[in-house]
């Protein structure tokens, strides 16, 4: 497939067009759907002023849209940055029906940040982009920085993916002393049904389809109750009440993250896949913002790989009050940190 980037859209009137609109003369707001790799992908681009340096958001998932909690927790980002927020390939303000199932592979999203951050480095005249990203966009991001660290200045990596088999293990492991710790028999008997993840393939790792989802259902259920946090209803607020989205586009949010979990599943770069020994090491610096509580993907496993990880410059930041979702749990010492990290890499 050609590789290009071209501008196939402006959008005049989006959701994100607000009260709230940046109106100073150096400001910068746009809001566009660009044809990359041969799919359109939404990006926004917002910033008080256009020569502050990119920062680019790589969203969770993969299909996990994060515009809307980006914008509700991380605004401030805007005035020290030019903020960069994209819709990765069918997710979010990406998403279109019939979709190419076999269009959803690692190489592609990989080869979709080659592509964008060129984009971004000539629009923006960048020497460099400051990347971040959370979840799977941790992992995306780290695959990005070992293929291509001649466009990025620095990484910061958080709710760091590390490794398929031993992550869901440790995440079993965690919820289900945790069900027994709080005596909820009923989640106890639920974990015990579908026993302990085996291997680092998803679609065979538990015996049936619906059990990775339901782990990560009754560790989010459980976390009430072990730390004031971000709730399933908080996040699926992120998009429900956002005005990022059109109406339209809330209905479609979980068709597309639905979509991209349902068919990544059958690439075999996504299965079995361990950081600490395809990307042991990079060229430029890399920061993990790790919450104490996250076991989605255990911070002690993103410990572990911190440790092993070779990089000019690195620093692990441990947040107290913070599970899978420090930027939005502690968002004003995320955006000051973020801020931090990049004075002391510029």
């Amino acid at each position: 497939m050609k590789k290009r980037l071209t501008v196939i859209l402006l959008m005049g009137l989006l959701a994100c067009e607000e009260k709230n609109t940046i109106k100073a003369a150096e400001s910068i707001a746009e809001a566009k759907y660009l044809d990359i790799n041969g799919t359109k992908q939404f990006v926004m681009i917002r910033g008080e002023n256009d020569r502050n340096p990119v920062l680019l958001h790589l969203h969770g998932g993969p299909g996990v849209s994060e515009l809307g909690g980006l914008r509700k927790y991380n605004k401030d980002l805007e005035k020290d940055f030019v903020v960069v927020y994209w819709d990765q390939r069918n997710a979010g303000k990406s998403y279109v029906e019939n979709f190419p199932k076999a269009e959803i592979k690692v190489s592609n999203y990989i080869e979709d940040v080659n592509v964008l951050a060129k984009y971004l480095k000539s629009r923006l005249k960048a020497d460099k982009l400051f990347l971040v990203g959370h979840s799977w966009g941790s992992r995306l991001g780290m695959y990005a920085v070992q293929k291509y660290p001649e466009h990025f200045s620095a990484f910061v990596g958080t709710g760091q993916e590390v490794a398929a088999a031993d992550g869901e293990l440790q995440s079993y492991q965690y919820t289900l002393a945790k069900a027994k710790e709080f005596k909820v028999d009923s989640l106890v008997q639920q974990l015990e049904l579908i026993g302990e993840p085996k291997g680092g393939d998803f679609r065979t790792m538990y015996p049936f389809a619906e059990a990775f989802s339901l782990q990560k259902y009754i560790l989010l259920e459980l976390n009430r109750k072990i730390y004031d946090g971000f709730t399933i209803e908080k996040l699926y607020a992120n998009f429900q009440e956002s005005e990022e989205y059109t109406a339209k586009e809330k209905e479609t949010y979980l068709t597309g993250a639905n979509f991209a979990n349902e068919h990544i599943v059958n690439d075999a770069d996504y299965n079995n896949f361990d950081l600490r020994k395809q990307v042991s090491e990079v060229k430029i610096p890399i920061f993990f913002i790790a919450g104490k509580f996250d076991y989605v993907n255990p911070t002690p496993l993103a410990k572990q790989y911190f440790d092993l990880l070779k990089a000019p410059k690195k620093e692990f930041i441990l947040y107290d009050k913070s599970g899978h979702d420090p930027a939005w749990e502690e968002s004003q010492r995320f955006n000051a940190e973020l801020v931090r990290i990049y004075k002391a890499v510029k």
